[in-house]
């Protein structure tokens, strides 16, 4: 065996750096894998004819897996997400939506549960509650906010 520069042999070279690569590889490929964006279409915001209910509505996908989701915010401060999933591989997934509701620099986050989406098969989701931000702000929601729902899948 011939020696390099570093007086380590090419064969040992050539197995440890194999195995270096194949190390390196994998944990490169989990960490990617793991990052996977979901990347949601845009959100139309509707205001209902009596001013009492925002809807912001879009679809996503992420992984194999889509859906639709209205967001609706009320006056009272009640909101309600009712949304579902698609999953478009052979295996069942975990799934459930987020969605941000923007005012300015105020962010609020509301989700569903997680739900098992068997593989080729749709399952609602569907989360209500009540948050005093939202009544508080309901004006301003109306004029100005925001909101974006992504289907997170895992």
């Amino acid at each position: 065996m011939r020696s390099n520069n570093s007086g380590v042999t090419a064969a040992i070279l050539g197995r440890r750096g194999l195995a270096l690569v194949a190390a390196a590889g994998t944990v490169a490929g989990s960490v990617l894998l793991g990052a996977v964006p979901a990347y949601a279409n845009a959100t139309t915001k509707t205001v209902a004819s009596d001013g009492d209910t925002v809807t912001f509505n879009t679809s996503d996908s992420s992984r194999k897996v889509s859906g639709n989701v209205s967001f609706t915010i009320s006056r009272d401060g009640n909101w309600e997400i009712d949304a579902d999933a698609r999953n478009g591989n052979l295996i069942g997934r975990n799934a459930h939506w987020i969605c941000d509701l923007t005012l300015g620099s105020s962010d609020l986050r509301k989700s569903t549960g997680t739900k098992w989406v068997p593989g080729k098969k749709t399952r609602s989701l569907n989360a209500a509650a009540y948050e005093p931000f939202i009544q508080v702000s309901f004006d301003a929601l109306v004029a100005t906010g925001q909101a974006d729902c992504d289907i997170v899948v895992g």
